[in-house]
């Protein structure tokens, strides 16, 4: 096949398709005019036809139209009505300002005797206040007479507790002297007795007191478990055995909290003193160890 040929075959094809989407576009386009102007029955295709149509406007305008002639019946029953009703209306509207005119007539009396009760009440109400003044004086007067009164009261029962306090206080101290008293006169016997001198300064008696001979130095000192923390003070005598066996006494010279330090009397000792002796402030309270 030569060029020319090949040439024609191509444009009849292209002409082809173009011939068959013209037929397309003009079978698309259609349109059945008969059942677009006649059709009873309305589908999802075909809408009612244009003569159903006309003559559903037909009956809807007559319908409209007979509706308008009885609303115009209507309105003239009404209007027959409103003139009724006006012309009772205006009748009343006569009786009606013949009965204002009356009750003006009455309200003008009344003005004039509300005017009068005005004047009474404002010379009512001008000496109410008058009376509330005098009332609100005289209830001051009254309340700073209660309350001197009441703080008088007060005073009185505050007195009169603190005068009960105080003779409560007497009774009391009185049997705490009498008791001081008989303590005294116990005690005075006691120290008779043990020839006690109760002049002598407390700080200079030792406490009772119970321990041990920590070290043993030169010159007669030892070294007891007795310090200031226990009562034990500088000038205080402590007393030293083993057992049973006196050994001797011991003047504090120097104390520190937890022990303290104290020279043997040559005078008293009996024997040789040695670590883990006892010592002890007061002999009655000595234990065998």
């Amino acid at each position: 096949m030569t060029l020319l040929g090949k040439v024609f075959t191509v444009l009849i094809f292209i002409m082809s398709i173009l011939f068959m989407g013209f037929s397309v576009v003009v079978f698309a386009t259609h349109r059945n005019w008969k059942v677009l102007v006649d059709n009873p029955t309305a589908t999802d295709k075909a809408p009612l036809g244009l003569k159903q149509q006309l003559q559903a406007q037909v009956e809807t305008n007559k319908g409209l139209r007979a509706e308008l002639d009885s609303l115009k019946n209507q309105l003239a029953v009404e209007m027959a009505a409103r003139r009724s009703a006006l012309s009772a209306a205006e009748t009343k509207l006569a009786e009606a300002q013949q009965r204002l005119s009356a009750k003006e007539a009455e309200l003008a009396g009344l003005q004039s005797a509300q005017t009068e009760a005005t004047a009474a009440l404002n010379a009512a109400e001008t000496r109410l206040k008058e009376l509330v003044a005098e009332v609100l004086k005289l209830r001051d007067e009254i309340v700073g007479a209660q309350g001197e009164r009441d703080k008088y009261f007060q005073r009185t029962v505050e007195l009169t507790d603190r005068l009960h306090e105080a003779d409560g206080i007497k009774r009391n101290l009185e049997e705490r002297q009498r008791q001081l008293i008989d303590d005294i006169s116990k005690y005075k016997r006691v120290t008779d007795v043990l020839g006690v001198n109760p002049n002598i300064p407390v700080e200079a008696i030792a406490p009772p007191l119970d321990g041990i001979v920590t070290a043993v130095g030169d010159k007669n000192l030892i070294e007891v478990s007795l310090g200031s923390d226990d009562g034990l003070r500088v000038g205080h005598t402590v007393q030293v055995f083993r057992d049973n066996n006196y050994l001797g006494s011991a003047v504090v010279l120097k104390t520190d909290p937890d022990r303290a330090v104290a020279q043997v009397d040559d005078k008293s000792q009996r024997g040789l003193i040695k670590v883990s002796d006892r010592v002890a402030t007061k002999l009655s309270r000595t234990r065998t160890s």
